[in-house]
């Protein structure tokens, strides 16, 4: 193996080699397009000769330093744009700037900062504005100021203060705005004006506008929102009625937003409301006259002071059940004469009625008609779902004949074929209900109930003959000759063949009596045999109530379509 023998010769080349990589260290690797100090040596006709050091020497135009004085000494940024091997060097002064105008505005950008540019000229849709002196931007003519422009020349050859909203540094393109700084700036004096202002102070404003729930109040660099309900005390339908544009008025703070910058104003409450000049009048039971003012489908409102309205349901216009709409009763501006039934102080509501100024018809007509004393009746409406009949007792008094109780032995299946409205009909008194104010009357209870007799005749197992009345799909009605109001009825189930006609004659057994359904539930007897031994051996309750209730409905659905 071969040794590398070390001799004075190979120290001194290690030194030299040191020495030369110690002093390239500090010779710093000069790059095309970055900027570097260089200081002005030479002033020629056309160049200025820059050294920026590095035994380095460059030129640049004497063009790019336009109007500005320059001397020899003086120091200035520059871009390296060209470096040969041959040690030439083309500076420029011009792109050194603008490259630096790049890095303020990308900052300025970031921090949102406002600059100060130069309306160049007017542009389609906007204008070119010049930002550092060297930096071309747009301002749309839609970001010049929060109010329309009708003069844009005028801004040309003008400095202005603008914010950059958009970069785009692909294209090079940048969007500013000077509206942004105007509302800015106006938000702030917003934000103070609202700072020095408390809730109950009283100001000065100047309508500004009216629409249909209040005006616009011009307080200075703030508009604030007068209420239509805080204009007057007294009920209005227009702001109008009370305000003018252009007009001042003293006004009170009634409610402070600072984040959406609002101010809520009032007028009517720097009166004396009207509760605490009236309120001696006001009172329960108290007789007071009032001018209808408004009239809804529940009702009236009449204005009983100046500023002080109160509500005439239409349940207290008259006794009449008969009166449905306010409408009918009252009409806009009629004086009317009330009493005052309840106070709600703390919503300020005031209840009214007339018909308590007169004692309730009904209690003093209804001491005729005792409980259980007969009378005549006119049937004035056949109610629907042939629930039963309404019967005028006498006028404005009525009373109800439900249907089951029309008679012992059948629930009438279609009233409107049996009834007409006019036909007088003898009634019962049945029961009163002094708090509904309803009656219950009966024409049944008039006649004996003779269903205990019929039970003795058709008692349970005992054998009759009928002949089909109808037809259903889920049973069958028989009727008895000597008693053909009766119903006897076979359900669907019981039946041993499917193919029974009209007027066909059956012998049956009975099986149950239900008196409350006024039908009597039977089976057919074939061959001297009672068909279904389930029920031979078993207690009928009427096959099942809650089927013959079902029957009961399928029935009368049937006979509705029919109708």
């Amino acid at each position: 193996m071969n040794k590398i023998i070390y001799n004075s010769n190979n120290k001194n080349k290690i030194k030299i080699f040191k020495i030369i990589n110690k002093y390239l260290k500090k010779i710093k690797i000069i790059n095309e397009l970055e900027i570097y100090k260089g200081k002005i040596i030479n002033i020629l006709d056309d160049y200025v000769i820059i050294d920026f050091g590095y035994k380095f020497e460059g030129i640049i135009p004497l063009n790019e330093f336009k109007k500005e004085k320059i001397k020899k000494g003086d120091k200035k940024d520059i871009m390296v744009i060209k470096l040969d091997y041959n040690g030439n060097c083309l500076l420029s002064y011009e792109k050194a700037n603008i490259f630096k105008s790049w890095l303020k505005i990308q900052n300025d950008y970031k921090n949102k900062n406002t600059l100060k540019g130069y309306v160049i000229s007017r542009t389609k849709g906007g204008f070119i504005i010049n930002l550092y002196n060297n930096i071309s931007s747009f301002l749309p003519g839609s970001h010049i100021d929060i109010k329309s422009i009708k003069d844009y020349d005028y801004y040309v050859g003008k400095s202005i203060d603008v914010k950059i909203i958009n970069i785009n540094l692909k294209n090079k393109n940048i969007i500013v705005s000077h509206k942004i700084l105007i509302e800015k700036n106006i938000e702030d004096k917003k934000k103070k004006l609202l700072s020095s202002l408390r809730i109950g102070q009283i100001i000065e404003g100047k309508v500004k506008s009216i629409i249909s729930y209040g005006a616009f109040i011009d307080l200075g660099i703030l508009d604030g929102l007068l209420h239509i309900t805080d204009i007057s005390w007294k009920k209005i339908d227009n702001p109008s009625e009370k305000l003018k544009i252009g007009k001042k008025y003293k006004l009170i703070i009634l409610e402070i937003d600072k984040d959406k910058l609002r101010i809520q104003l009032g007028l009517k409450q720097l009166t004396t409301h009207p509760w605490d000049l009236f309120k001696k009048k006001i009172k329960i039971d108290n007789i007071i006259k009032g001018k209808v003012n408004k009239i809804t489908d529940y009702g009236a409102f009449l204005e009983l002071y100046d500023g002080i309205d109160g509500l005439l349901h239409v349940s207290e216009m008259s006794w009449n059940n008969q009166l449905k709409t306010a409408k009918d009763f009252v009409k806009i501006n009629d004086k009317v004469k009330c009493k005052i039934i309840d106070i709600d102080k703390k919503e300020k509501k005031i209840f009214l009625s007339i018909k308590r100024l007169k004692e309730d018809p009904w209690k003093k007509n209804i001491k005729k008609y005792p409980i259980n004393s007969i009378h005549k009746g006119k049937i004035v409406k056949i109610l629907k779902n042939n629930y039963g009949l309404k019967i005028e007792l006498e006028k404005n008094l009525y009373g109800i004949l439900l249907n089951y109780e029309i008679s012992w032995y059948k629930d009438i299946e279609n009233l409107f074929k049996k009834y007409k409205i006019g036909d007088k009909i003898k009634i019962k008194i049945l029961s009163i209900d002094i708090n509904m104010r309803k009656i219950y009357l009966t024409h049944k209870q008039i006649k004996e109930n003779k269903w205990n007799k019929y039970k003795e005749i058709y008692k349970i197992n005992s054998i009759h003959y009928g002949k089909i009345k109808k037809i259903y799909n889920y049973g069958i009605i028989l009727k008895n000759k000597n008693h053909k109001f009766l119903k006897f009825f076979i359900p669907y189930r019981l039946l041993k063949k499917k193919d029974y006609k009209i007027k066909e004659k059956i012998k049956f057994k009975i099986l149950d009596i239900n008196i409350k359904y006024k039908k009597i539930i039977v089976s057919p007897y074939i061959n001297n045999k009672f068909y279904n031994k389930k029920y031979f051996f078993e207690k009928s309750t009427f096959g099942d109530l809650n089927e013959l209730i079902m029957i009961k409905k399928r029935i009368e659905e049937e006979e509705k379509k029919n109708k």
